[in-house]
């Protein structure tokens, strides 16, 4: 008993240590060394450079059934309820997927596996930038984070989808792009089903992508329904709601004709008419809404960087003899665009060239001789300065901008 809580001990130290993904052997384990072991591995998030999967295997065919109880997947899917982690069939190696876990049982190698995807804190990981990402799970030669948007989002579990959603297309336009996007994608693995039936062979890219997708039909209802939402909720911004306007305008002017051939051909309109009805319904409460504006909490501190780096600019460019201020602030300058490129990176999302340039966060126009305050810009390089002097501290930092920032648009950077 005390040796397999030193080796759970042990096991958990190096989980809580490893920078990239690993495979695990439970053999040997049982009930209480599984829950001590993924509680002391799991119950705080692992330091790690990116997110990292754990594959442990716990059971398997005749040839190694002896080494693994039967319960076995059962006694870890507890142990990992019991703190918090939740099942999630579709999961997988991104930061979307902390905190869950999946099981698997590999047919070809007759082995069963648990997946867990840990809870991670990259801002404490002191693990080099360039590790070795051999391990990286690759879908079609890419690593999941280098597929289109929409690849992804076609291959993992609904869950998954939900929350890719809510982080990189914040925006009714973002996600309505990648509804466009999602419709191809469903179109073209539709398109494998008939050259299936025709008994066409796929390629290899194909045959993968077939293999992989999960309910794609069923991901573009649900998108549809978000930016349904996002409508009667009043989530648009000024262009959103002016763009959509225009869009439904056509589509009442060509309902408009419709309608009128039809009567001229002496057949029913009622359909039609009703279609009518609804569209121009939509079109007004469109009109009546209340624009939102999109801020984010980052907003404010990208802006002041910016400003930081133009003051910078016109010093370089300054054909005067620099000051000791000058020169700190100068020293300052490859912190500030680390830090601003650092930021700008997390807040673009997927399909920011679908964003309307009225929602792009702008700078403010300058301030006026009159009400130019050196005293204000001071306090700026201040803040700076402290955000900007280590990872870890620029990102306490923005955390208390809050939401009010800006004076710039929202949206995308």
């Amino acid at each position: 008993q005390e040796e397999h809580r030193n080796m759970a001990s042990s096991l958990a130290k190096q989980i809580r240590s490893a920078t990239d993904h690993e495979d695990i052997d439970l053999a040997g384990f049982g009930q209480s060394q599984i829950s001590e072991l993924f509680t002391a591995a799991f119950s705080e998030a692992i330091p790690a450079p990116k997110m990292i999967g754990f594959r442990f295997t716990v059971g398997g065919g005749k040839k190694v059934r002896q080494k693994y109880g039967d319960d076995m997947p059962k006694f870890c899917r507890d142990a990992l309820r019991a703190i918090g982690f939740e099942e999630d069939r579709g999961a997988s190696a991104i930061m979307e997927c902390a905190g869950s876990f999946k099981y698997q049982h590999d047919t070809d190698k007759d082995l069963k596996f648990i997946h867990v995807f840990p809870k991670i804190d990259i801002s404490a990981s002191a693990a080099p930038a360039e590790a070795e990402e051999e391990a990286d799970i690759k879908i079609g030669g890419m690593k999941l984070e280098e597929l289109p948007p929409e690849h992804l989002c076609s291959i993992v579990s609904m869950e998954t989808f939900v929350k890719l959603v809510a982080k990189q297309c914040p925006s009714f336009s973002q996600r309505r792009a990648l509804l466009k996007a999602m419709k191809e994608m469903a179109a073209k693995i539709a398109g494998f089903e008939e050259k299936m039936s025709k008994m066409e062979q796929l390629t290899a890219s194909e045959d993968e992508l077939y293999n992989t997708a999960q309910d794609v039909p069923g991901k573009v209802s649900e998108l549809e329904k978000q930016l349904e939402g996002m409508m009667t909720g009043q989530h648009l911004t000024r262009a959103e709601l002016d763009l959509m306007i225009s869009e439904l305008k056509e589509k009442e002017q060509q309902l408009s004709s419709s309608i009128a051939s039809q009567k001229s051909s002496g057949k029913k309109t009622d359909k039609l008419e009703a279609a009518m009805a609804a569209l121009q319904a939509k079109i007004q409460g469109l009109k009546d809404a209340t624009p939102t504006v999109r801020r984010r909490k980052e907003d404010r501190e990208i802006l002041t960087l910016r400003k930081q780096l133009r003051e910078l600019k016109a010093i370089e460019d300054s054909k005067q003899v620099l000051s000791l201020d000058e020169i700190k602030k100068l020293n300052q300058k490859a912190n500030i665009v680390t830090r601003l490129e650092q930021l700008e990176a997390e807040t673009k999302g997927w399909f920011d060239a679908a964003i309307p340039e009225a929602d792009r966060l702008r700078d403010p126009p300058p301030a006026s001789k009159g009400n130019a305050s050196s005293g204000g810009a001071n306090r700026g390089w201040e803040s700076a300065t402290k955000k900007t002097s280590s990872g870890g501290g620029a990102a306490r930092g923005s955390n208390a901008w809050g939401r009010g920032g800006g004076g710039g648009g929202g949206g995308g950077g």
